[in-house]
């Protein structure tokens, strides 16, 4: 060989743009062979140890000494479903094959030929290693496993199943014509061969990762060097990308599927017990105390899963209270930021500018240390309003009305003042076709009178959701509150308060509401008028002032103040910690939903606003009516993703030791060392939690806005 020949044919190097030639061209694609076969080498080689260990058998009286052994029907069906799952993935053939099934559309089940075969192929070789072969732990059985994942990757990368087994391909078959049928077939010919001859083949036996790294390593590089030449239909090229990509990675999944059972039968007993997914340690008692809960649970009589149910009771109501308030803040501070007025919008600039920037963790220690800073110690708590609230440093409690009957009253009072609003406000009812359907026949005495029974409905279920509210949402906010009875209340009202009355298509409607200077007002004196009467009627009998029952000096006499043991049923709670997230997720959250209100309105068109103003309407009207209707259409989208934080951020809560999820997980981590099963009970709650939040969120936003995609 010329060596200088060799090397007078490399590119000269005279200038920059020659180094990057060199190293794009050169240097760089040498270094990711070199790089990827390392990676290949390295978790191959664990990963086979991992599996050799696991599958060798060793029993002695009938006693399993390999702490680490699992039988071959537990391998064939967590590693080859997992291979089989990532093939099935990639093939994307499951909808189509579920669909023919349910339909019965046997045309369409034939189109899944390749997927069926595989799903064949995965049944065969479960009865063939667990029941005819014996495959020895340290060079078949790891070769059947990797062996068979690359051999499903190349499959995928040829993408001819479905013509190789079609009987017409197979009468036609010519081997010189139908080179990819012909590497499809022999590559399964060939493994099956390996697999059951691979001992007397000492080079590939002795070194099982060095062989399959090379394989993967000419498979991804041939592949990538096919995928980028060739101009193919962009179905076929997404698919055998998505082939080629579940190839190069194919070592690393294995390995993450491989070390996590591993680890569930670790020989170190330390290892295994944090691994081990079983959860009967949940049903013993929690031998350690928490601040105080929403639900009465007790240190060493208790079980973890009532601790558990607690802390995500309170993890809850820390975010739908942060919610609703960094909502409606953040509408306030946004809407502010484009007035014209120089202060208020100066200053809703500096509280956005402040508080976006300022990390969470660090706004509630602030929150936290200040409050303890500056409110009165325990033993000199203080009162306002003649004792109705009570506030120190252990935070702050409240007195409840003395008569929950006459609170009552006041409630119906208030909704049966809505009614009559409603009947004011009615539009008269036009002559409408006879009904056809039950619903119709239904809605039609409502409608004569210009209402819609979907009102109606509503008006009943405020009087019901005012009741739950006063019995267990306002408590949902306290220490001791409520939890699926506050989720039902909170529901109920929910629903109650988004029925919106609008004109129907046949001209017969609820309500026709009255926007102008006068209405508002007349509305206005009315509702302040009602909840004037509503408090006074609740208030009649006075405040169930506190029954107090410590002796703060032990002295035998009950103490006031500092005897903040106050008798159940008399008042409610709010802990400094409580505080400190509803505040710090407060204050955090709405400067983010400010500048999303922000971003919102001034993206709508100013012909919007100009109609507005040429209808007459005042800012508040224009507002209302006209720019905040139309900017929730792209805020909601956006408002899903905060919300979301909101859930997720709450974690938080552990740097002012708030007893939230994530704070008693982390101390039943400490305690009894069981470190998966407890972050997979983590891992589903914030995953149902922020699920719960986008299907509501999505919902909406199906209903606030018609365009499709």
């Amino acid at each position: 060989m010329d060596v200088g020949k060799l090397l007078s044919s490399l590119p000269r190097v005279t200038s920059y743009r020659d180094y990057r030639v060199v190293v794009m061209s050169y240097i760089l694609p040498i270094l990711s062979i070199y790089l990827f076969w390392k990676y290949c080498n390295k978790f191959l080689e664990m990963s086979i140890g991992y599996l050799s260990t696991m599958a060798r058998d060793i029993t002695i009286a009938g006693t399993q000494m390999n702490t680490s052994y699992y039988p071959m029907d537990s391998l064939v069906l967590l590693v080859g479903g997992v291979i089989l799952i990532c093939f099935l993935l990639v093939q994307n053939e499951m909808p189509t094959l579920f669909r023919g099934l349910n339909r019965r559309e046997w045309n369409l089940i034939s189109e899944c030929s390749s997927s069926i075969f595989a799903i064949l192929c995965f049944l065969v070789s479960y009865i063939l290693v667990t029941s005819v072969l014996e495959l020895t732990p340290g060079a078949q059985v790891p070769f059947f496993f990797f062996g068979g994942a690359i051999v499903a990757g190349v499959l995928l990368l040829q993408d001819n199943l479905d013509e190789i087994l079609s009987l017409s391909y197979i009468r036609s078959f010519r081997s010189r014509m139908n080179l990819g049928a012909v590497i499809s077939v022999g590559s399964i010919v060939l493994f099956a061969v390996l697999t059951l001859n691979i001992s007397m083949i000492p080079a590939i036996s002795q070194d099982i990762p060095q062989f399959l790294s090379a394989v993967i390593l000419i498979t991804v590089l041939y592949w990538s060097w096919r995928l980028s030449k060739e101009d193919m239909m962009p179905a076929v090229q997404s698919k055998r990308t998505a082939a080629l990509a579940y190839v190069a990675f194919l070592p690393f999944i294995l390995y993450l599927l491989l070390r996590v059972l591993y680890l569930q039968h670790d020989p170190n007993p330390v290892m295994q017990n944090r691994w081990e997914v079983q959860f009967d340690f949940m049903d013993k008692v929690n031998t350690f105390k928490i601040n105080p809960w929403p639900i009465e649970v007790v240190a060493n009589m208790d079980a973890r899963w009532l601790f558990l149910k607690a802390a995500i009771i309170n993890s809850v109501r820390v975010t739908l209270i942060s919610i609703v308030l960094c909502l409606i803040l953040g509408t306030i501070v946004g809407v502010t930021r484009l007035s014209n007025n120089k202060l208020a919008s100066t200053m809703a600039t500096a509280y956005v500018e402040i508080f976006r920037n300022l990390p969470l963790a660090v706004l509630l220690f602030l929150i936290a240390t200040q409050y303890g800073l500056q409110a009165p110690l325990f033993i000199d708590e203080r009162f306002l309003f003649g004792g109705a609230v009570f506030y120190s440093n252990q935070g702050i409690w409240f007195v409840t009305v003395a008569s929950y009957q006459r609170l009552v009253m006041g409630l119906v009072a208030l909704a049966l003042l809505r009614i009559v609003l409603r009947f004011i406000d009615r539009i008269e009812p036009r002559n409408t076709a006879s009904p056809s359907t039950i619903y119709e026949h239904l809605r039609r005495p409502f409608s004569a009178l210009g209402w819609r029974l979907e009102v109606l409905t509503a008006d009943l279920l405020l009087i019901v959701a005012a009741l739950g509210f006063i019995n267990y949402l306002v408590p949902f906010v306290s220490t001791h509150g409520g939890g699926k009875e506050a989720a039902l209340a909170l529901a109920l009202l929910v629903y109650a308060l988004s029925v919106i009355s609008k004109i129907d298509d046949d001209g017969v409607n609820s309500l026709q509401i009255d926007d102008s200077e006068s209405g508002l007002r007349k509305r206005f004196t009315i509702w302040v008028a009602g909840f004037a009467i509503a408090s006074g009627i609740a208030l009649s009998k006075g405040l169930s002032m506190p029954e107090y029952v410590k002796d703060w000096n032990g002295d035998g006499v009950i103490d006031s103040p500092g005897s903040w043991d106050i008798a159940a049923g008399s008042g409610f709670e709010i802990t400094p910690f409580f505080l400190a997230m509803v505040l710090g997720l407060t204050l955090f959250t709405a400067s983010t939903v400010a500048e999303i209100v922000r971003g919102s309105i001034q993206a709508l068109p100013r012909g919007q606003v100009e109609a507005a103003i040429s209808l007459g309407l005042n800012p508040f009207q224009r507002l209302r009516l006209v720019i905040l209707p139309q900017a929730l259409r792209s805020m909601v989208p956006l408002l899903n993703n905060q919300f979301m934080n909101v859930w997720k951020n709450s974690s938080l809560a552990v740097i002012v030791a708030y007893s939230d999820i994530f704070y008693v997980v982390l101390v039943m981590m400490n305690n009894v060392g069981k470190l998966i099963p407890l972050f997979i009970l983590l891992l589903i709650t914030y995953q149902a939690g922020s699920l719960a939040i986008s299907v509501v969120m999505n919902w909406y936003n199906s209903r606030v806005t018609s365009v499709k995609i």
